[in-house]
């Protein structure tokens, strides 16, 4: 299997439950046990842990749990690409295709290494799924 690139809402999914979490453990799973490696953004896991931590400052879990999920997020087997170099080419992808730069970034790194990227941002993938035919929505995913 080849390496995956995955966004932040999929990362986010593998230690929070939301709807396709478990279609976000399938993938995690299965490239792992096919050798293949999960790319992330940098920025990635501070979104994932700020989603962490609204939970917390809603009221949802306690810091303990936080804490808890905090460890499990950074003890996921990824590898961490910088977003710094991608700059440029995501900021071109947010103006084309009217995103955030930040979700561009994703898109810019799938693009750059050439590789499938999966997403479980609807609109994001909505708004470049023509351009960029390797991105997937999670809910959709299947390996190449």
């Amino acid at each position: 299997m080849s390496d995956v690139v995955v966004d932040s809402s999929v990362v986010a999914k593998w230690v929070l439950p939301e709807a396709d979490s478990a279609q976000a453990e399938h993938l995690l799973l299965e490239t792992t046990s096919q050798g293949g490696a999960l790319l992330i953004l940098d920025l990635a896991l501070v979104e994932a842990a700020n989603a962490i931590w609204k939970r917390c400052h809603q009221g949802l879990i306690v810091l303990d749990e936080a804490r808890r999920l905090l460890d499990c997020l950074l003890r996921i087997p990824v590898r961490i690409e910088p977003a710094r170099d991608l700059l440029p080419s995501a900021l071109h992808i947010a103006v084309t295709h009217d995103r955030a730069v930040y979700d561009a970034l994703f898109v810019a790194l799938a693009e750059k290494l050439g590789l499938q990227g999966v997403t479980a941002d609807e609109p994001l993938y909505t708004s470049v799924r023509t351009a960029f035919p390797k991105v997937a929505l999670l809910r959709d995913w299947r390996p190449l």
